[in-house]
């Protein structure tokens, strides 16, 4: 690869670091506090790259002899298209993963690698008609909380449509350190027929009531919700929990 194109592409990348991180869409790949990681190694690339091609100017080197340029130019259009990814980076950031990350997760669920046996003691839920919660927490209680503190409760969550089969599927993704390890949780959304009106991927907000006993280690711990309201809400800024 010529040094042209190598500097070229490290501007382009470190630009892109740079782009994420400071418009929040690094959040599609990594947890918050990776920020300064992101932009720290966006900056470094970019000064590498100023400072190679500022070196380059000056030596200011003529180029071979004319056939000597024929090759080079030959050899660097393969070089050219390494860029193409990058720009795409650059131009269009990757989404978030979605549901298809959910289908082919093999049934693994974040309520498995919380526990394999026995139950555990949860603090109780908050007062109030409707608890606001996280999907990672429901799914956890539902599997393993031994004072069945979900029951009977009204509670409130978003995440994203998933299809599996006749059903549908509330879905999110728990990331550890980064997308590349992210673990899906799920829920069953019954009771609402509306619920199968929205397209997968879209993202809605919940209001329901656990059914007792519906997560169980042949599911995955995938527990089923009585829903009595659900409607579409924008993509929010962390995709993750």
């Amino acid at each position: 690869m010529k040094r042209e194109t190598q500097n070229i592409l490290l501007v382009l990348l470190g630009g892109a670091l740079l782009k994420i991180g400071f418009t929040g869409a690094y959040l599609n790949y990594v947890k918050p506090s990776f920020q300064w990681m992101v932009l720290a190694t966006g900056a470094v690339m970019v000064l590498l790259a100023l400072f190679a091609i500022a070196r380059d100017l000056k030596k200011h080197v003529r180029g071979a002899a004319a056939d000597g340029d024929a090759h080079e130019h030959a050899h660097g259009r393969s070089s050219w298209m390494l860029m193409l990814p990058v720009l795409a980076i650059f131009l269009i950031a990757p989404p978030a993963l979605g549901s298809d990350s959910v289908t082919r997760n093999d049934g693994r669920s974040v309520a498995q690698s919380e526990r394999k046996t026995g139950g555990a003691k949860f603090d109780p839920l908050p007062p109030g008609d409707v608890v606001p919660i996280t999907m990672t927490d429901f799914v956890t209680r539902s599997a393993w909380d031994d004072a069945n503190t979900l029951n009977d409760r009204t509670v409130r969550m978003s995440g994203f449509i998933v299809r599996d089969k006749n059903s549908t599927l509330m879905a999110r993704l728990v990331m550890g350190c980064c997308a590349a390890d992210a673990t899906p949780v799920r829920v069953r959304l019954e009771g609402d027929p509306s619920a199968s009106g929205y397209a997968v991927d879209s993202w809605v907000e919940v209001t329901g009531r656990i059914q007792p006993g519906t997560a169980t280690e042949a599911n995955s711990y995938t527990p089923s919700l009585t829903v009595t309201s659900i409607k579409q809400i924008p993509i929010p800024e962390m995709p993750y929990e």
